[in-house]
């Protein structure tokens, strides 16, 4: 984490035993606010600050700043208004002389707090904007944001010599940033029950985006809630190393379907289109991989068993080099707020240990003419076929672009295929709150504690990256190898199985053992 290597010099104000701090940041410089105004209104207190100054509080500048501070039966709801001389990009609001502990943060994953400081970035790293810190003896400090938009979030906690500093970072869509900025409230305070914070925060985030439990969902088809087995079958590496053709695939399904009802079995479809990633941006079946007839029977065989198709897209990830890309794909390419170009992960596919995919282009789904192409490569492939459901890869990826808002192009991209297929199931790899109520099936991201408001509406099944029981290869995965695991006995989480070259022959004991928790977990949960 990046500081000042100066005292910037902030104000600090005493609100009811919580010391605070307020920043103003555009796209041009850090503002502090000037000899604040404290005065108590009844329900709490209000903050103004009639300019704002910068370079440590030496220099002087046009603005102004207002905190509203109501009180809460545990601590503080906090509103931030600001207006500088030129677009605002953020706000930050300081709470410093926190006691040390441990912070909850990143899926609510424990980690101490480190002089260097963390970061959580909501919707990237954090699944809901809200931390904690436990400061031991069960005594919790939250920060939470009551935001009911998918907008950035940054909550940063460092340790200070007078104990620990949290940064409560707004930023506004950046399509919307102009010189005033108001942020949604933020709720700070002391709990010695996270838990029951966890569960109030759930209801305004289920409310905000409309998440509704697993069991009723509209956009649940009833075959998926029979699913007691997932099985990823991976067909073509990035590098053009075939995994399975479809026939291959088809023996496969076969080969479980004769062990376990058919009805129970989800088969997801990676790298079916061709070399993984490679090939992202134009689907259609792989002449290597048994071209069309081979799709068709694979299709067909899947559906007499009773087998479930879901093949993986890309959500926003293509390859520069496909024809017409200067139509479709340049208008979308994702942007941060400041207009630089998004790149996104850089594997390196090619093991030149440069991490410099060249060809690979992230693309915003709020984009028309993106979003356009992938429904219409979704949706012939589906009416071909007749896929019961559609996979989203690095669906979760957000920036705060500032020509399209990237969620509520994720919700026209669901909303456009159930129109037209209304008993698709639409999934995809990531989760974050409000992304729970786009694709109810996911499989990363899951919090690590306090999982129940996942597995009210959600469920999950391995990563792509899980390794198979014969070697663990991860397939089409760029991480290569990971060790064979049964998935964890949760109702949430669908036991797993990946299958590449010869996994069934080679690892007959891995494949009866995750066949055998498929069948305990539908006795158990189905």
């Amino acid at each position: 984490m990046f500081e000042f290597s100066f005292d910037p010099c902030d104000p600090v104000f005493d609100i009811d035993g919580w010391r605070l701090s307020l920043q103003v940041i555009t796209f041009e410089n850090t503002y502090g606010i000037a000899a604040p105004d404290v005065t108590e209104t009844g329900a709490g207190h209000a903050v103004r600050a009639t300019s704002l100054t910068w370079a440590g509080g030496t220099q002087p500048a046009a603005g102004h700043a207002r905190i509203d501070a109501r009180r809460s039966d545990d601590g503080l709801e906090l509103v931030v208004e600001a207006e500088a001389a030129s677009t605002i990009r953020c706000t930050k609001l300081i709470v410093s002389g926190l006691p040390r502990g441990e912070l909850i943060g990143h899926r609510w994953a424990r980690e101490p707090v480190r002089r260097a400081g963390t970061t959580v970035t909501y919707p990237l790293t954090v699944h809901t904007p809200l931390i904690f810190i436990d400061a031991g003896d069960g005594d919790h400090l939250y920060f939470e944001s009551l935001d009911d938009r998918v907008r950035a979030k940054r909550l940063a906690v460092i340790e200070r010599d007078d104990g620990v500093c949290v940064e409560l970072i707004h930023e506004d869509a950046a399509y919307e940033m102009t010189r005033r900025t108001t942020a949604p409230p933020w709720r700070i305070g002391r709990t010695r029950d996270p838990g029951a914070i966890v569960r109030r925060h759930e209801r305004h985030t289920d409310a905000a985006f409309g998440v509704e439990p697993w069991a009723t969902r509209a956009d649940v088809p009833a075959w998926a809630r029979e699913i007691a087995l997932a099985v990823t079958l991976h067909g073509m590496h990035w590098s053009g190393y075939v995994f399975n053709t479809y026939d291959d695939m088809r023996g496969a399904i076969e080969h479980l379907a004769d062990r376990i009802d058919g009805r129970r079995v989800l088969a997801f479809l990676a790298g079916w289109e061709g070399r993984y990633y490679w090939q992202y941006g134009d689907y259609h079946a792989e002449p290597r991989l048994g071209g069309a007839a081979a799709f068709g029977r694979l299709a067909a065989r899947a559906a007499e068993l009773g087998v479930r198709l879901m093949p993986m897209f890309g959500a926003n990830c293509v390859n520069a080099n496909l024809p017409g890309f200067a139509e479709w794909g340049a208008p979308a390419e994702m942007r941060w707020p400041s207009g630089l170009t998004f790149r996104g992960n850089s594997p390196d596919w090619d093991v030149s240990r440069a991490r410099d995919p060249g060809w690979q282009i992230w693309l915003n789904p709020g984009a028309p003419s993106w979003r356009a192409r992938l429904v219409e490569q979704v949706s012939a492939l589906t009416a071909a076929y007749a896929m019961p459901a559609a996979f989203f890869d690095t669906q979760h990826v957000w920036t705060n672009d500032p020509r399209h808002d990237l969620y509520a192009g994720l919700v026209a991209l669901r909303d456009e295929l159930k129109a037209r297929f209304p008993a698709l199931l639409v999934a995809g790899e990531g989760w974050y709150d409000a992304l729970g109520a786009v694709t109810p099936l996911s499989h990363s991201n899951v919090p690590a504690a306090w999982p129940e408001g996942f597995a009210r509406s959600n469920r999950s099944f391995l990563h792509l990256s899980a390794g198979d029981p014969s070697r663990g290869s991860t397939g089409v995965h760029e991480l290569g190898h990971n060790p064979f695991a049964l998935a964890p006995d949760a109702p949430h989480i669908i036991p797993t199985l990946a299958v590449v070259d010869g996994t069934i022959a080679r690892a007959p004991d891995g494949v009866a053992a995750v066949i055998e928790q498929a069948k305990a977990y539908a006795r158990r949960y189905l």
